[in-house]
């Protein structure tokens, strides 16, 4: 019976290749589309990483959710970067080079082929991104104790763990491909989910790195937006004086407390939205529900998840002021670092006119001092 699927699925797998293949002009496409979003997504959260790092004196690294955010732009730029590493992105299967070897061919397939190391930092921003949301709900629910239950102790000590724990979450992908030797490409996916043990193993994964931490972000979300919405305005006191400098501060304090949780609600949805549906689809392939896996169904999810390791800079940057001016000001060091060849060509350009001036008639010093 496990041959027998295990050949079914082979069929299916070059199937699906020779037809994506025949597509050439969709095939081409989508790999430059990925190398398009592999590169946005570099360039994109290597900013947000800069704007961290070094704007405010680095300021921006004593507070939590900065380090969460951190942490996030890291994984998201590392996910960009393996996707010019890893088969089928940005590099063709069929035109990549495998290795021959038994043992080599069977850790890069199980390893490099099978995505593993493109899931291991995509699963970590699924636990950064519950992360954040935690951190918001107790800033918004809990304001009066929000530093002394949020530290910056506390947050490393929980972004050490995560890269470390990280590394078994998406474990039962590696043991979803097998190396065969004689065929090309030499990785083709097994039928390790739809079996005994497998489906047991990836049922439990699949409930700790994507569904539970949906269910907890949607239900910090909530929570927090009634809190905002019904949170009883203060009554209107028609006053002749200024209000206390405390106060101002205090409004002052919330509001930006609420605007910074609405920019990583939006950054957190987006996320949601684009990996949910490669999950729930492999789900009910996992469970026999789909057949055989659509190569049209696959190449749309992919592209979603892909496209989530691209938003969150782009929120960051519509939603937040600090991260708008620290980029700008990156730019304007950046341009600043060529003014020394411009302040040479300005120079020259101001000395030629001196030059010309000669022509124009002057009164002779000693006609001036005797004036």
């Amino acid at each position: 019976m496990a041959v027998n699927g295990l050949n079914q699925t082979i069929i299916s797998n070059q199937t699906s290749e020779n037809v994506f293949g025949r597509d050439w002009y969709v095939k081409r496409f989508m790999h430059i589309l990925y190398c398009v979003l592999a590169t946005t997504a570099i360039i994109g959260n290597a900013l947000v990483c800069i704007v961290i790092l070094t704007i405010k004196n680095g300021k921006m690294l004593k507070s939590g959710l900065n380090l969460l955010i951190l942490s996030m732009a890291i994984m998201d730029t590392m996910t960009g970067i393996v996707m010019f590493i890893v088969p089928s992105f940005a590099i063709p299967a069929s035109d990549y080079i495998y290795p021959t070897g038994n043992v080599t061919g069977m850790l890069f397939c199980r390893i490099i082929a099978t995505q593993y190391i493109f899931f291991f930092f995509g699963f970590g921003s699924v636990f950064t991104i519950t992360a954040i949301a935690i951190e918001r709900w107790v800033a918004i629910a809990r304001p009066y104790t929000y530093r002394k239950i949020i530290t910056l102790k506390r947050t490393k000590v929980f972004l050490t763990g995560l890269w470390t724990i990280n590394i078994l979450i998406p474990l039962d992908i590696v043991f979803q491909m097998d190396f065969i030797g004689n065929e090309q490409p030499p990785c083709k996916w097994n039928n390790f989910v739809r079996e005994r043990p497998g489906i047991y193993f990836f049922t439990i994964l699949e409930m700790i790195r994507m569904f539970i931490p949906v269910i907890i972000i949607i239900g910090c979300y909530t929570d927090i937006a009634k809190r905002i919405i019904y949170a009883a305005p203060r009554p209107k006191i028609h006053q002749s004086f200024p209000r206390p400098f405390a106060s101002r501060r205090s409004t002052n304090s919330i509001n930006t407390r609420r605007k910074v949780t609405i920019m990583v609600a939006i950054s957190a949805l987006g996320f949601i939205t684009c990996w949910l549906p490669n999950e729930l689809y492999y789900t009910l392939y996992a469970f026999n529900v789909v057949k055989s896996i659509n190569v049209d169904i696959t190449r749309t999810t992919k592209t979603l998840i892909v496209t989530s390791s691209c938003l969150s800079p782009l929120i960051y940057t519509a939603a937040n002021d600090d991260y708008r001016k620290g980029i700008w000001q990156f730019f304007n060091y950046c341009r600043a670092t060529k003014l020394p060849l411009h302040s040479v060509h300005h120079v020259r350009n101001v000395i030629a006119p001196l030059n010309v001036s000669k022509n124009v008639s002057t009164p002779p010093a000693y006609e001036t001092e005797k004036q």
